[in-house]
């Protein structure tokens, strides 16, 4: 890889990365920095998402593609349900251990892909799947502190989310702007109902956010979904997945050390452990590339 793709790939995961704090920071709120900011309702926030994505992206809906079925599965896994547990998940828990968390995206991904799409697994890759799974738990496992250990299974359904919907992305013919654009116009109306049936005061919590909310906003837009993702596939065309899939691990790293250094997360031995062996096993799965599935399937990965 050349210096120049590779500096592109860093900036894709550092974005990727600090997005952890950025969102928790949205969903939880920093009153020393914004007084009496406490956070916008996690629902509200990924429907304001969603429905900034789809305002900017919306003239790459044309054409109409000619099954939306697949196109309403893949908005739901990878837009609506995935970001409202990941949001919620943010709001529990910390950006660090949220971060090693979604990584199961990827083990999930292969296992929904042996099941539905007859992918062929080999023990090395299949070792690599239980030391996620084992790591994740181990970060995940706080029976002592529910309402952390709530939100942690909260970011294991993002990832179990993020890996239908990629099965779902299979089944389609679209390219990331406009795939993004969809996800965006199918996810935003069921992400403003359950916020009206389950949230309050999304709308004075939004204002009180002031300027700075509006920034982590156009962030998440602009730099995360529309730079990120656009980055990652043009890059994915270029090389191999072998390559481009364990050099993303770089982003949940990012994650941990920008939730340590900027929002003082307690670094436990149970997230430091549990994160290296996650991670590790992460790595084994993704480097080994599909017999019978194009790598952007075995790598999805929810921001």
């Amino acid at each position: 890889m050349s210096p120049r793709h590779f500096a592109l790939l860093f900036a894709v995961c550092l974005v990727w990365g600090i997005n952890f704090v950025v969102t928790k920071w949205s969903v939880s709120g920093t009153p020393d920095i914004v007084p009496g900011f406490e956070g916008v309702p996690p629902l509200f926030f990924a429907c304001i998402r969603f429905a900034l994505l789809y305002a900017m992206l919306a003239p790459w809906l044309l054409p109409v593609p000619k099954k939306l079925g697949p196109v309403f599965g893949a908005a739901m896994g990878m837009g609506a349900v995935q970001f409202a547990m990941l949001f919620i998940g943010l709001h529990y828990a910390t950006p660090s251990s949220i971060a090693i968390v979604v990584q199961l995206s990827v083990p999930f991904t292969t296992i929904l892909s042996i099941l539905f799409l007859k992918e062929r697994v080999g023990w090395l890759r299949a070792g690599g799947m239980a030391m996620a799974f084992a790591g994740a738990s181990l970060v995940v496992l706080k029976p002592a502190e529910f309402s952390f250990t709530f939100g942690l299974l909260a970011g294991v359904g993002a990832a179990m989310a993020a890996a239908v919907g990629a099965i779902f992305v299979k089944r389609l013919d679209l390219t990331v702007i406009p795939l993004q654009a969809w996800i965006g116009l199918f996810s935003w109306p069921p992400l403003l109902a359950a916020s009206l049936i389950f949230e309050s005061g999304q709308i004075e919590a939004t204002l009180d956010g002031g300027w700075l909310l509006l920034a982590t906003i156009i962030f998440t837009v602009v730099l995360v979904n529309i730079f990120g993702h656009g980055a990652f596939y043009w890059l994915l065309r270029r090389y191999d997945a072998s390559l481009i899939a364990p050099m993303t691990l770089m982003a949940p790293l990012i994650g941990v050390i920008s939730g340590v250094v900027l929002l003082d997360d307690p670094v436990s031995w149970q997230l430091v452990a549990g994160g290296l062996i996650a991670i590790a096993g992460v790595g084994i799965v993704a480097a080994r590339r599909s017999k019978s599935l194009p790598p952007e399937t075995v790598i999805q990965k929810p921001r």
